[in-house]
């Protein structure tokens, strides 16, 4: 073609739109210029544009990715040694990759620090007060004592994409004291952490909160702890402990080996928790937790605020525990008493527990290893699609059932739950844990009900 040709050819495909066949698919096209975009993102270049398409698809290449780079983001630290930051206000800043020993932020509102690369032997990351503070990349190893502090009252921490291995004490500690009032500005509210793996820790998170005579304490509202990975920790104890908090997630989560070393014997794992501990409502599902000691979830129920709330435990796997069955539920007696006294402050909270998997529980045998074990709660219980295999109680005589009843609440619904003596007669297997009972049990697509 001559260039005449060429260009009278690049006139008329000028703005075309179109279609072409490609093994069996319609493929779209926009002709501007001299090139051509294809609907699956190809691009003909200027030197192949031609009027017939199929042949200018056939040299077509893959429209490149372009990483877009954020000018808003600004470089601090040296990449060792310490790192101090003054109050930080509407910030993206970025730490220079590197070893450091300390990393202080003693206030942020509306910053995003990008962590990227930094690591922390030995050293810390302590966090004065913050609204609005996302903070990701970084890894923290070997720490004997804490890994990450956040000290006063603090809202909206995303904490995502972060290691911690080898740390002595709580991984991240929340210190918060403050009273809960009523009102917004005295919770903590909208905390998320997110993908946070954790081995040979000690416990994950730890919040304080509670309940005095001045008032609820440490009041975490919309605490969000989803798809982390907790592994090979002996002796983390809790992976979260949350002594106050109103309408909690816990989701997507993995947990495998770990409470395995305790000093006695005969009872490596030896005193009573839940892997997860919650005081408050919300809602525990989609996790997977395997090889461990300790209930799943000792969700004790309460609500803080004016309505009664929901615990909601669904699609949860559980499987080969030392000690205990799969969930708690229940109100103390001090949480009891407390309710009687201020009733304007902490409420019951009703339960739901339903479409969950567990097996091979209690192998201890020093305690009845079923699905529930259940205390006196005040509110109400719904019980359903729950399956269990290789569940124990110590009494021959008394066949396996739904949960320990120890004078729990009323129970508006119980229906359909299994058990089977065998796992091979309730799940496929131990890794994908897959029910064999049609509706029973976790599987996918199971929401909030």
């Amino acid at each position: 073609m001559n260039k005449a040709a060429a260009e009278a050819a690049a006139v008329t495909a000028q703005n075309q739109t179109g279609s072409i066949i490609v093994n069996g698919q319609v493929i779209t096209y926009v002709v501007e210029g001299s090139k051509i975009t294809y609907s699956d993102g190809k691009i003909a270049g200027p030197s192949i544009a031609s009027t017939d398409f199929e042949k200018a698809y056939a040299t077509a290449v893959a429209s490149p990715v372009i990483v877009p780079v954020d000018p808003d983001f600004v470089n601090v630290g040296t990449g060792s040694g310490q790192l101090i930051l003054d109050p930080l206000v509407n910030a993206s800043i970025r730490i220079v990759s590197g070893n450091y020993n300390y990393i202080y932020v003693q206030k942020a509102t509306n910053v995003r620090i990008d962590a990227t690369g930094v690591v922390l032997n030995g050293g810390t990351i302590d966090i004065g007060q913050a609204d609005n503070l996302e903070l990701w990349g970084a890894a923290i190893i070997d720490q004997p004592y804490r890994a990450l502090s956040i000290g006063e009252q603090s809202n909206g921490i995303y904490l995502h994409d972060i290691s911690f291995k080898n740390v002595g004490n709580y991984t991240i500690a929340y210190e918060n004291k403050t009273v809960y009032d009523g009102t917004d500005s005295t919770a903590s509210k909208d905390w998320k952490f997110e993908r946070l793996t954790f081995e040979n820790t000690g416990t994950g998170f730890h919040s304080g909160g509670g309940f005095t005579d001045e008032g609820i304490v440490s009041l975490m509202v919309n605490f969000k702890f989803l798809n982390c990975s907790v592994k090979n920790c002996p002796d983390i104890g809790n992976v979260v402990y949350l002594g106050s908090a109103e309408n909690y997630e816990i989701a997507g989560n993995t947990v495998d080996n770990i409470n395995t070393l305790y000093a006695d014997p005969n009872a490596p794992n030896g005193y009573h928790n839940g892997i997860f501990q919650a005081r408050g409502n919300g809602s525990f599902h989609d996790n997977k937790i395997t090889n461990h000691q300790g209930n799943a979830i000792r969700a004790w129920g309460a609500s803080f605020q004016s309505e009664v709330k929901n615990v909601m435990i669904y699609n949860n796997i559980v499987w080969n525990s030392w000690k205990y069955s799969a969930f708690e539920l229940q109100a103390t007696p001090d949480m009891q008493e407390y309710m009687q006294s201020f009733p304007s402050r902490m409420k019951p909270a009703n339960a739901k527990v339903y479409h969950n998997t567990a097996g091979l529980l209690n192998r201890s045998h020093d305690w009845e290893g079923v699905m529930l074990d259940l205390y006196q709660t005040g509110g109400t219980l719904e019980y359903y699609n729950n399956l269990g295999f290789e569940l124990y109680r110590p009494d021959d005589w008394r066949p396996i059932g739904d949960m320990t009843n120890m004078g729990g609440p009323v129970i508006i619904r119980n229906e359909n739950n299994r058990y089977f003596p065998l796992q091979q007669d309730a799940v496929t297997d131990t890794v994908t844990f897959k029910s064999l009972i049609t509706g029973i049990g976790a599987q996918e697509g199971i929401g909030a009900q």
